[in-house]
């Protein structure tokens, strides 16, 4: 069986995202390994945005009968993070539900999406942040 791994954000906002996702999951066969990768060190106390938001997309898809595994890192290196647990995870599609940042925010933090473009040979679905399902 093939694995998708999806890599989402803090900003994600739970929507009609997660249910497009669910079904091409599903058409393509997969199972889903959920991914946040924060910034930084691991904070000391409390359950982090990322933590949430991985818990509510697992919640979701589980709810559509997929496989679902979620998983929350730590780096200074988000995009290199995600190829690592990519190549270990042995996925077979990297899916990037992009944000709406600016032109600024992407010079200050960089582009994740287009490291991991550059930095695998695995398939890599980018969804824009409008995206809700459909052609």
């Amino acid at each position: 069986m093939s694995k998708v791994l999806l890599a989402v954000s803090d900003r994600w906002v739970l929507d009609g995202r997660i249910d497009a996702i669910a079904d091409f999951v599903v058409r393509v066969g997969s199972s889903v390994l959920a991914v946040h990768v924060a910034y930084g060190a691991e904070p000391s106390g409390g359950v982090s945005a990322g933590e949430k938001v991985l818990e509510k997309i697992g919640e979701q898809l589980r709810g559509k009968n997929l496989k679902v595994e979620t998983l929350l890192l730590y780096s200074d290196d988000l995009g290199e993070a995600i190829l690592k647990t990519a190549e270990e995870r042995k996925a077979t599609l990297i899916l990037l539900g992009l944000s709406a940042k600016g032109m600024l925010t992407r010079l200050i933090e960089g582009n994740v999406a287009q490291e991991i473009i550059k930095g695998t040979t695995l398939p890599v679905l980018l969804l824009p942040p409008e995206w809700v399902g459909g052609i």
